[in-house]
């Protein structure tokens, strides 16, 4: 168990088997919901490219998320990210069992590997840019 920002991190690995599972954010990592209609999304997975943890895909909402340690995006600066939502502990999120690749339904477009939680601060330096470049400078936005 690791602790960070009096937060405890439990171990945490997706579902075995087949399918789906609902499970709890805020508790072994909160969810970074973005958007992939408006290029966010693609442009952000570029952006990290090999230090990207885990993502998960949810093609019928047409929205990415990543796995960051439960509470690191509470200072973040959420009116510079219109379209970006951070779920923590009262969200629950559908997550495909580990194996679960392709397909039409909810799957990882970023298969977990040696770990499933991004760098929240790598993370969201990568969503400013891929915002400011999909929407343009935002208002009061230092450049």
């Amino acid at each position: 168990m690791e602790t960070t920002n009096s937060y405890t991190v439990l171990p945490w690995m997706p579902p075995s088997g087949r399918g789906t599972q609902l499970q709890a954010a805020g508790r072994s990592w909160d969810a970074v919901r973005v958007p992939l209609s408006i290029g966010i999304g693609e442009r952000t997975l570029e952006l990290l490219g090999g230090v990207t943890g885990a993502v998960i895909e949810n093609p019928f909402d047409k929205v990415l998320y990543w796995l960051i340690t439960p509470g690191s995006a509470i200072e973040w600066d959420m009116t510079r990210l219109p379209h970006v939502q951070v779920w923590g502990a009262t969200a629950y999120i559908e997550v495909p069992s580990v194996d679960c690749r392709r397909g039409p339904g909810v799957r990882w477009r970023v298969p977990p590997r040696d770990r499933c939680l991004t760098d929240p601060a790598a993370l969201l330096a990568a969503l400013r840019t891929a915002t400011r470049e999909a929407l343009g400078p935002r208002e009061g936005a230092a450049r």
